[in-house]
């Protein structure tokens, strides 16, 4: 059985588990998208659009259509923090 809610619950987890591992503070939204947009301005969208989602989600409020768009939000996101060479947790060393 298809899971796209859970799908998008874990890429929302492996997003954040990235960001903590790059030295972003994880535990409040509001504060992520504030450290995002200094560094990730052009895919910050991406990350607000999916965490809308995921949250939606979480109500069980979310199209199929809303879920897949997540994803691709997600994994543009994922790419970006990838592919910086490691952010904040290069620069502090």
């Amino acid at each position: 059985m298809d899971r796209p809610q859970d799908a998008v619950h874990d890429a929302d987890r492996l997003v954040t588990s990235l960001m903590r591992e790059r030295g972003y503070p994880t535990e409040d939204f509001e504060q992520q998208t504030r450290d995002l947009s200094v560094e990730y301005g052009r895919t910050l969208e991406h990350y607000r659009a999916a965490h809308e989602v995921e949250s939606l989600s979480t109500q069980r409020q979310a199209t199929t259509e809303q879920l897949r768009g997540a994803m691709v939000h997600y994994r543009a996101l994922f790419d970006e923090l990838l592919s910086d060479g490691g952010g904040r947790a290069h620069a502090r060393t």
